[in-house]
């Protein structure tokens, strides 16, 4: 018995994490930039760039919020936004946004979409993007 019990035991921790973060009703998801691209265009989201200001400066998605995800003022900027709204991040190409992401959603944030590729993929794939 106490075999089965060790065997199932990581089995039994991995759905009560996920039982839980569920229930909490905070999720975080991987997205494409198509994806990506569809949810901004139906509207209702919060689009967060994770650069630094001068990534931003050079270019980004239009209507961008800047949170510069190594600053130190980040939870700070981040604390601005609803919690409730789908917030879709995005940095140069999806690591700093990943961890952005893991931050938001620890803090409380609901709908947390990461843009795998970042901004690189999004420009590469000939999406719209502004320097204003």
């Amino acid at each position: 018995m106490m075999r089965f019990f060790m065997r199932a035991m990581p089995v039994l921790l991995l759905s009560v994490v996920l039982v839980t973060s569920t229930a909490c009703g905070q999720t975080r998801k991987n997205i494409n930039v198509s994806e990506a691209k569809a949810m901004i265009d139906k509207g209702g989201v919060v689009v967060l760039d994770v650069r630094t200001p001068d990534e931003y400066r050079a270019g980004h998605l239009k209507d961008a919020k800047l949170a510069n995800v190594n600053d130190a003022g980040f939870d700070a900027n981040i604390a601005k936004l609803d919690k409730n709204k789908p917030v879709v991040v995005y940095c140069a190409v999806g690591g700093r946004s990943a961890r952005a992401s893991d931050i938001m959603v620890k803090k409380g944030f609901k709908n947390v979409y990461n843009v795998s590729g970042g901004y690189n993929a999004w420009s590469g794939a000939g999406l719209p993007t502004t320097t204003k």
